[in-house]
């Protein structure tokens, strides 16, 4: 990869993380104590077990789950308070603050709060009503959430800072968009040219993350504002699942066939059909998979993400040069797949930017994955054209005569055939040189050939004649002009005096004996092949250097003039 090309893709990533969130919100992950209850537990029977609360305890394994945190330090963040939330699936939350004088304060909202309040990058906003009064503690409560990051992700902004994240995020998304969109129309052109698969699957790769983007963007509000946050996220797996499922499929059908074991393609194979069968299984299952679910789902992408990597590394093993574009493109892509598994099962917890991490590898395999198409695109379109080119050179030597580069017999019968159609030929011609024994036995085969390859630079330099070479001192000409039988005269004469100055070496002339016959409608090669070969019999017995015709055709206009 050149300099100067690393420098664009540089510049275009720079760019895409320059229009991407800036947050300036206060995660209260390290603040959290986190409580299990049952739904009817309320507000005042939580405070009452607070002393149960588990720090850093994320678990969502209670139909409603409790989070606790004080803010006293963080009251100057802005006026009025905002919480930021994970608009990962929920049933009802509950948002209790505690004020200075500490009296508590809370509300009750469904799930429909995050469509109304959603802000771009994976949040909604909930204002955190205090009379004026600063907010010293939180108390905030799920029923049966999908995901820990409702309560890990939790965090304090203000309004102002907010909406400028909200511009900024939403820059971000739709600069990652266009720049999704932008080589699946270049795919679906080069489609258009070259029918290859890994194009289709790169279109579905892009159609996967850019849903991705939308559904978990929360972008799809603007195209359908009350779509219910259950579906949203059912939309959002589904996505995630298309998108890596096509990948699996390019992966296997971008990297040069040989390059990546039979085993490894059909584990490839494998990886996404349990793809598939998870995202239905999670999104269908219910209540019952509501803790487990989300664990069984991300693992499920750990064998594609594996599978990769191999098929990757073992291509690169075997010098292929597609796998050399994509080992750039996934590294980034692979580490925070891991990552994103990672903190999605409760391995460990990390910060919010991790979030949008995925989209900066997102769009750097984007980038380089366009060029490595492109590249693939230009090495089959040559591999294609090399193809073409030997089978149009193994074309021509099927129908060439070795010695003299006129047509062989094969060739002639096929010239013959359009010929007797819109080829226009009138005359068949067969021609043999005279005594032509003699001048091998004097002089050698290499002046034989000598002599025969200026009789076929004779015969190539007519236009009205289509000339081949049959066998040994042989030749065939299919005469095009209006008299035939004059140009034959012709060709006979121009032959001996060819020779003479060609190959001046051979102390007698060499002459030629020509048969002669009309071409006839419904006629066969071989049929005119007979006629003609009684008429050179009859030339040789006549002495030899002349032409013999069994012409019945009238002439037609004026002899054609060859063409030398």
């Amino acid at each position: 990869m050149g300099l100067r090309l690393l420098l664009h893709i540089l510049l275009i990533i720079s760019a895409f993380v320059a229009a991407g969130p800036l947050s300036a919100a206060e995660p209260l992950v390290d603040r959290l104590c986190v409580l299990q209850t049952a739904t009817d537990v309320d507000f005042d029977a939580a405070m009452a077990r607070s002393d149960r609360c588990r720090d850093g305890d994320f678990s969502i394994a209670g139909p409603r789950v409790w989070a606790f945190a004080p803010v006293a330090d963080l009251a100057d963040i802005g006026e009025p308070l905002l919480l930021s939330v994970d608009p990962s699936s929920f049933e009802r939350m509950l948002v209790h603050v505690r004020d200075a004088e500490g009296h508590w304060t809370g509300r009750s909202y469904d799930n429909r709060i995050a469509a109304e309040n959603w802000r771009a990058g994976m949040r909604f906003t909930v204002g955190l009503a205090t009379d004026g009064a600063d907010v010293t503690a939180l108390a905030v409560a799920f029923d049966r959430p999908r995901l820990p990051s409702n309560i890990s992700n939790l965090a304090l902004t203000g309004p102002l800072a907010a909406e400028t994240n909200h511009v900024r995020t939403s820059l971000f998304y739709a600069f990652f968009i266009a720049l999704l969109i932008v080589p699946m129309i270049y795919n679906l052109a080069f489609f258009s040219v070259l029918r290859e698969q890994f194009m289709l699957w790169h279109i579905g790769m892009g159609c996967g993350i850019i849903g991705y983007a939308i559904f978990s963007g929360g972008f799809v509000y603007y195209l359908v504002p009350d779509i219910a946050l259950p579906t949203r996220w059912t939309l959002n797996m589904w996505s995630i699942a298309v998108g890596v499922t096509a990948s699996a499929m390019f992966c296997r059908t971008f990297l040069e066939p040989g390059k990546v074991s039979p085993l490894i393609l059909r584990a490839i194979d494998a990886s996404a059909i349990l793809i598939l069968v998870t995202t239905a299984t999670v999104t269908l299952g219910g209540p019952p998979l509501r803790v487990i679910g989300q664990k069984i789902y991300l693992l499920s992408f750990a064998p594609a993400t594996t599978l990769f990597a191999i098929a990757i590394i073992q291509a690169l093993f075997r010098d292929s040069r597609a796998a050399r574009f994509q080992a750039v493109a996934w590294s980034a892509l692979i580490l925070c797949a891991f990552d994103r598994i990672g903190r999605g099962i409760g391995l460990y917890e990390g910060p919010a930017i991790l979030d949008f991490a995925i989209y900066i590898a997102l769009a750097f395999e984007t980038v380089v994955t366009a060029l490595g198409i492109a590249d693939r695109v230009m090495t089959i379109r040559r591999q294609r054209d090399s193809a073409r080119e030997s089978e149009a050179a193994f074309e021509k030597l099927a129908s060439t005569d070795y010695l003299t580069g006129l047509n062989n017999r094969r060739a002639l019968v096929a010239a013959f055939d359009d010929a007797t159609g819109s080829f226009g030929a009138r005359g068949f011609a067969l021609v043999d040189l005279d005594h032509f024994k003699r001048v091998n036995d004097r002089h050698g085969h290499d002046v034989g050939d000598r002599v025969l390859q200026s009789i076929a630079q004779v015969m190539r330099e007519w236009s009205n004649v289509t000339a081949g070479r049959i066998g040994g001192e042989e030749f065939v000409a299919l005469i095009h002009s209006a008299d035939p039988r004059e140009t034959a005269k012709r060709l006979c004469a121009a032959i001996s005096d060819h020779v003479r100055d060609a190959v001046p070496e051979l102390q007698d002339p060499l002459t030629a004996s020509i048969g002669l016959v009309p071409i006839l409608p419904g006629q066969s090669f071989t049929e005119a092949y007979r006629a003609a070969d009684k008429c050179l019999y009859r030339a040789k017995e006549a002495g030899r250097n002349q032409v013999v015709a069994d012409w019945n055709a009238p002439v037609v206009g004026e002899p054609e003039r060859a063409v030398a």
